[in-house]
C-alpha cells in the first residue's frame, strides 16, 4: 500500500495514470498527487485535439468512478498559458491535482 503517490512526470503522467487504472492498483493508493501538463498531448498520446481531451477526461472520470475525490488543485501561472499548443488567456500549461481515495483504510 502507498499512503501518498506524488508524481511530476513531465507529460508522461497521462500514460502512467492510464496504467495505474488498467493495472487495477488505485485501491492501494491513499492519495494521488499529479502535476499534469496540458501544453501538448503527452508521451505516447496522440490524435486530434478533441480525442486527446476525451482521453484525458476519461482518465480523470475513471478516478472519480473509483472513488477518488479531487481535494486540491493548483494552477501554476509561472508556466506558459498554453493548452494543446494554443495560447489561452488566464490558463496554465501546468496544474497540480490532488485526490484522496475515499475508500482508503
Amino acid at each position: 500500500q502507498i499512503d501518498v503517490l506524488k508524481a511530476d512526470l513531465e507529460s508522461a503522467e497521462w500514460k502512467v495514470l492510464e496504467n495505474l487504472i488498467l493495472e487495477d492498483v488505485l485501491e492501494q493508493i491513499g492519495q494521488l498527487i499529479f502535476e499534469i501538463h496540458l501544453h501538448w498531448p503527452g508521451f505516447e498520446v496522440s490524435g486530434s485535439d478533441s480525442s486527446v481531451v476525451r482521453f484525458w477526461y476519461s482518465l480523470l472520470k475513471e478516478l472519480e468512478l473509483q472513488d477518488f475525490r479531487l481535494f486540491h488543485s493548483y494552477k501554476d501561472l509561472s508556466k506558459p498559458q498554453l493548452f494543446l499548443k494554443k495560447d489561452i488567456f488566464n490558463a496554465s500549461s501546468c496544474y497540480t491535482l490532488s485526490w484522496v481515495n475515499t475508500r482508503w483504510k
